[in-house]
């Protein structure tokens, strides 16, 4: 990851036009140490959450990660910088931001919905970023008001084809809706 004082915070003001990194994309400098040693660590995951939606649309601050592992057994045990505090939550030692490792269970969607999003993830700084679809596609399956406004964000930046996930059909409807009012 590129040192973080020389990161273009000129390019948080708008929406992710492709050239900014994770790194350009993360508000708090501390976040960035974090990922940089989850990185190292080779921990694993693709990164999805608020810092995941930050890197596609207009950052906004965040104080925690959230990465998403297609199986129980790929969640690492331990590893050089993080101690683990829960099944799916991990410490980071120098910052005390927590980690938290979802699986399709936890992250209310199904196994073949995280395989696309993992299969279609980004990759920038060393880390693996759910797609704009992805994260929408994860977000379906999220209850509440947050969720709902997330996905309409993601899908005001001109990326989000949902097209090649199977979703049923009130998750259909449910995106139709928020994006349609119909």
């Amino acid at each position: 990851m590129p040192n973080d004082r020389l990161r273009n915070i000129a390019k948080m003001r708008t929406v992710n036009d492709g050239t900014r990194t994770l790194t350009e994309s993360v508000i708090m400098p501390a976040l960035i140490d974090v990922l940089r040693d989850w990185s190292t660590a080779g921990a694993g995951g693709v990164l999805i959450g608020d810092v995941a939606l930050s890197f596609h649309a207009r950052p906004r601050a965040a104080s925690d990660l959230t990465f998403l592992v297609l199986q129980e057994n790929a969640i690492p045990t331990s590893f050089d910088g993080f101690e683990r505090t829960g099944a799916h939550t991990f410490r980071h030692l120098t910052t005390g931001i927590e980690v938290r490792v979802a699986t399709p269970s936890p992250a209310r969607a199904p196994l073949e919905i995280a395989e696309i999003v993992t299969a279609t993830s980004v990759l920038s700084d060393g880390i693996f970023i759910a797609s704009a679809s992805g994260l929408v596609a994860l977000l379906l399956f999220c209850p509440g008001l947050q969720a709902m406004a997330d996905i309409v964000t993601l899908v005001a930046t001109g990326r989000v084809d949902l097209s090649g996930y199977p979703f049923p059909a009130d998750k259909l409807a449910a995106f139709a809706t928020l994006t349609t009012g119909e």
